[in-house]
């Protein structure tokens, strides 16, 4: 029995166990790995600058309108300057709507205009409130042709 186990062992251990690696293919799926590891990165690095370029336009074009929106309040101002000048303007011509549409609220609501609205428009206030968004179309379309635009 011994002799068996023997002739085995010697049998397992004289044979080439490594028969499956070869160090030359294994080199070469490395160098292929490398080189598509290489070339993830570089497109990685291609799709960022893109997005910076877009980035970067899209800056210039929104600073751009906003100039041309300040007109000549903008000319030789930062672009910081000018987002401090934009935002201003902004909230100067929110409030100054949000004041219109109170005040015409407030007229209306208090009988001012109601005549008006019903000589202009043919319908009251109550009317127009209640009116579906296609009779709301048809109206403007009459206003249209009745005043231009």
């Amino acid at each position: 029995m011994n002799r068996v186990i023997m002739l085995i062992l010697l049998s397992v251990l004289s044979s080439n166990c490594l028969a499956d690696w070869d160090p030359e293919l294994e080199a070469q799926e490395q160098a292929k790995r490398e080189a598509a590891q290489r070339a993830e990165q570089a497109r990685e690095r291609e799709t960022q600058k893109m997005l910076g370029e877009a980035n970067a336009k899209a800056n210039r074009e929104i600073m751009d309108s906003k100039r041309q929106s300040l007109g000549t309040a903008a000319k030789g101002k930062s672009d910081a300057e000018v987002n401090r000048l934009y935002d201003a303007k902004l909230k100067q011509t929110t409030e100054e709507a949000n004041r219109a549409a109170q005040e015409a609220h407030n007229a209306l609501s208090q009988g001012q205009g109601e005549a008006a609205v019903k000589q202009v428009t043919g319908k009251t206030l109550q009317e127009l409130e209640n009116m579906s968004d296609a009779e709301a179309e048809a109206l403007s379309r009459q206003m249209e042709q009745k005043y231009g635009q």
